[in-house]
């Protein structure tokens, strides 16, 4: 690799980073919100945030590495072009597309890396958020103890909470049924006090009462204390991804052959969706050199506006695209790809007009 492409390299490091870290934290801030409610209000643990932000990472990251990559390279160039790096790039024989060469190999790369981010790390990733977020949701009681709800999901329980007091959310006026599978009638469990903690749900001042197959009462007793252990149950829970935009390009094309019309047009407007995505790195990479490098003298602030404008012009185009397949206003393949389409052709545009100069 020559010196001049390694330092080009070496130049767009720091402003991709930011880049990518301006969207990535643009796209999180909803989730950081509600996290910090979690953390305030709710009881949360700062480790379980910091874990359930970073299982949301790998998707995000999937869409906004492209954006970053656009706003570093425009940023970098128009530095180049500030500081007459270009002019001096130009005077010393190298054309357009050997100025590009570095950044097109680089475009390459991260288009594969974010590839293998949606078939190998995000289906992992939602997986564990999943079963991370149903684990929290049993172990702390915020989640799962309210008022005047009746709960099903708890094992071999069903639940209902009258009120809840003091901060540690206790509840009060419990009323738990036992289910059992070779029995009519369950298990009545009317409580004065419950909370849960370590995985377990804690029973106070307690009364039960067993029926029999016709439903009379055959037997009661009280406790002061029960605890009712849940780590078993959570050892035992296989998290299963639904969610089509968590899923691979091999899973969803496997999955789609089983699939009615409709779902398929789904799965192939999702399959779609996670090639062109990634591919629209190399032409916004290239888009952001054409559209920063050359003679003229614009500031910092023109080409930031000018990269945001280019990219939530892209995102909409997009998700119009998709909106309109999916409705089956137009093909999948023409909604999904308009975008792309479109970059390339303002991308061709901007170098031809380029190369002329430069």
């Amino acid at each position: 690799m020559k010196i001049i492409d390694r330092y080009i390299l070496n130049e767009i490091k720091l402003p991709v980073i930011f880049g990518v870290s301006l969207f990535t934290f643009i796209f999180l801030i909803d989730i950081i919100v509600a996290m910090m409610e979690n953390i305030i209000v709710k009881g949360i643990s700062i480790i379980d945030v910091l874990r359930i932000l970073s299982f949301y990472l790998p998707p995000i990251l999937s869409q906004t590495i492209p954006m970053g990559m656009f706003l570093g390279i425009m940023l970098t160039f128009s530095k180049f072009t500030r500081t007459s790096e270009a002019t001096a790039m130009s005077a010393v024989g190298m054309s357009l597309k050997d100025i590009v060469k570095p950044i097109f190999f680089s475009a390459c790369v991260v288009t594969l890396f974010i590839f293998f981010l949606q078939e190998s790390i995000i289906p992992r990733s939602v997986a564990k958020l999943q079963y991370l977020t149903a684990k929290i949701a049993y172990e702390n009681p915020v989640f799962q103890l309210k008022e005047k709800t009746f709960i099903d999901e708890v094992d071999e329980y069903n639940l209902y909470i009258d009120r809840l007091e003091g901060k540690e959310k206790k509840a009060k006026g419990i009323l738990i049924f036992q289910k059992a599978k070779d029995e009519n009638f369950p298990t009545v469990v009317v409580g004065e006090e419950a909370y849960w903690k370590d995985s377990a749900m804690v029973l106070k001042n307690s009364k039960f009462y067993n029926f029999n197959e016709k439903g009379k009462e055959v037997l009661r007793g009280k406790f002061d204390e029960k605890r009712i252990p849940l780590t078993a149950y959570f050892s035992e829970i296989e998290v299963k991804v639904n969610d089509v935009e968590a899923k691979g390009i091999t899973t969803l094309i496997k999955e789609m052959k089983d699939k009615n019309s409709d779902e398929k047009r789904e799965y192939s407007i999702e399959i779609n969706k996670k090639l062109a995505v990634p591919l629209s790195t190399m032409m916004l990479s290239l888009l952001g050199v054409f559209l920063s490098i050359g003679h003229h003298r614009s500031g910092k602030g023109a080409n930031f506006a000018l990269s945001l404008i280019v990219i939530f012009s892209y995102i909409t185009c997009l998700n119009i695209g998709i909106v309109m397949a999916s409705k089956g206003v137009i093909p999948v393949v023409l909604g999904v790809w308009s975008p792309n389409i479109i970059l390339f052709l303002i991308t061709l545009i901007i170098y031809k007009k380029k190369a002329e100069v430069i």
